[in-house]
């Protein structure tokens, strides 16, 4: 059965990331057969691929990873991506032979057979791998087969939207974003094991007049609506997420740490000519802090080390959340990290209908090699100077906007150094430039409008086939209703 599943998803997936292809349903009925039990399956490592929206040939591939030029790519056909979406990349500065950074793009129909309903949805994914880009493609290839599959709820359900109920639609398809990362992560477990790397993960799922953004790690999803931005997906980072790592690692000492780290948190790293002496500290979940007496056990290596985008997990790790890792072990001590790494993603939603939408509003994907080095409100206003002209046509602004964002990020080659523009466009002085991004970029720029028109006309579209249905049924009816009673004989 498992070789039987692996052929259905790998030819299902195949055909789907420019428009997803159903498999039959006794294939479908395989793959919900396989969520639902605990196998878990190992994925056969694929070449290395830029998203296929892009068009790339071979040897495209090749010169999009040069690390001196640092090109920016863009899709050749913009019409590749749903509604003509920007998207723009560019390879990091050397630290990795390949861009990690992975997208996907999926448009399709939910079948709700109960119901009798086709439900069009839209999804959009994005990837930062580390330590190899075999987890990120993986999930690039698999998740949004994952979610549609765990999607399979009673469309009686799905569409309900009723404020009274204790259960709407939308929190079925919160469950079905969270647990499909779940299985994505137990997928990748095998391909993972032996330092196979890991990625973050992003989504954003169009579906029944409501956005969803699914984030684990720190690439960042931003709404820009009108003149206002805001962050749709949290960075989950060793410092953001202090108070849960540490807070497992003390209920779970002598089993995860194995007398090598201390979950405790120091206002200032302890010294052994401390012992003995009053410092201030706190547990997991304090907010204050409080004094202690220094003892040989608090020398230990802290769980949580550094501030911000430096903290690290047992000094290892940066990101807390998200796919793979699962080998990963802190250095000079064999303790394994992935029990402090989580795949759930935190998951917002959106009703599109109350945002007063224009064409102009959008949602920025992004990899951390933007959010590094260009704040959210800096992204926004990018975007809105490059999408306000009428001309050229939306759909290649969109692309500017990406490209300009990315451009923004990388900076341009001074010597040795990629700098970014100053602050101040009249100072010509590199000294003040700041550094720019070295890491794989990678941006997504979605519009939002369309998709609104689009689930508007599906609901009319709706509308009038269930009033066509029923008048047929009463048209159909009546006269064997009225031969009846004019002609009993």
């Amino acid at each position: 059965m498992l070789n039987r599943f692996k052929s259905v998803l790998m030819s299902a997936v195949g055909a789907s990331e420019l428009g997803l292809q159903y498999p039959n349903d006794s294939d479908n009925d395989m793959m919900t057969d396989y969520i639902n039990s605990n196998y878990v399956v190992e994925v056969e490592n694929k070449p290395y691929s830029r998203p296929s929206f892009l068009g790339l040939t071979a040897e495209e591939t090749q010169v999009s990873a040069d690390h001196r030029v640092r090109p920016i790519i863009v899709p050749r056909d913009l019409s590749r991506l749903p509604w003509c979406a920007g998207y723009a990349e560019c390879i990091n500065a050397g630290k990795s032979t390949w861009n990690e950074d992975q997208a996907s793009a999926t448009r399709g129909d939910l079948k709700l057979s109960d119901v009798n309903v086709t439900l069009p949805y839209v999804m959009f994914s994005m990837f930062d791998g580390h330590a190899g880009y075999q987890v990120a493609l993986t999930a690039r290839l698999h998740l949004h087969r994952i979610i549609l599959v765990l999607l399979a709820i009673p469309g009686n359900m799905l569409l309900n939207e009723d404020e009274n109920e204790l259960i709407k639609g939308r929190d079925l398809v919160t469950g079905a974003i969270e647990l499909a990362y779940r299985q994505m992560d137990q997928m990748v477990e095998m391909q993972a094991q032996n330092g196979g790397g890991g990625c973050t993960a992003i989504t954003i799922l169009f579906l029944n007049g409501r956005l969803y953004a699914a984030g684990a790690g720190d690439s960042r999803a931003v709404l820009v609506l009108g003149e206002e931005q805001r962050a749709l997906t949290r960075d989950h980072t060793p410092d953001s997420e202090s108070n849960r790592v540490r807070a497992l690692g003390f209920l779970r000492s002598n089993e995860l740490l194995k007398g090598h780290f201390t979950p405790l948190e120091f206002r200032k790293r302890p010294l052994q000519k401390e012992l003995g002496s009053l410092v201030l500290y706190r547990e997991p979940f304090m907010t204050g802090w409080a004094y202690k007496t220094l003892t040989h056990p608090d020398l230990k290596l802290p769980l949580i080390s550094g501030h911000g985008k430096r903290s690290r997990v047992m000094g290892t790790i940066g990101v807390t959340r998200g796919f793979g890792d699962h080998g990963l072990k802190a250095a000079n001590t064999g303790v394994n990290i992935k029990p402090f790494l989580s795949s759930q993603p935190e998951v917002q939603s959106l009703d599109l209908d109350s945002c007063n939408l224009t064409e102009r509003d959008c949602i920025i994907v992004a990899t951390d090699g933007l959010w590094d080095v260009v704040s959210d409100k800096t992204a926004a206003a990018i975007l809105r100077k490059t999408l306000a002209p009428d001309t050229p046509s939306l759909e290649y602004r969109l692309t500017m906007g990406a490209q300009e964002l990315v451009q923004a990020a990388r900076g341009r080659l001074i010597g040795r150094v990629w700098m970014g523009k100053p602050e101040n466009p009249n100072d010509s002085d590199e000294k003040s430039s700041p550094i720019a991004s070295v890491d794989d970029i990678s941006v997504l720029v979605v519009p939002l409008y369309p998709y609104l028109c689009e689930h508007k006309q599906w609901l009319k579209t709706t509308q009038q086939e269930r009033k066509y249905a029923a008048d047929s049924l009463v048209c159909f009816d009546y006269p064997i209703s009225n031969r009846s009673t004019d002609n009993p004989s």
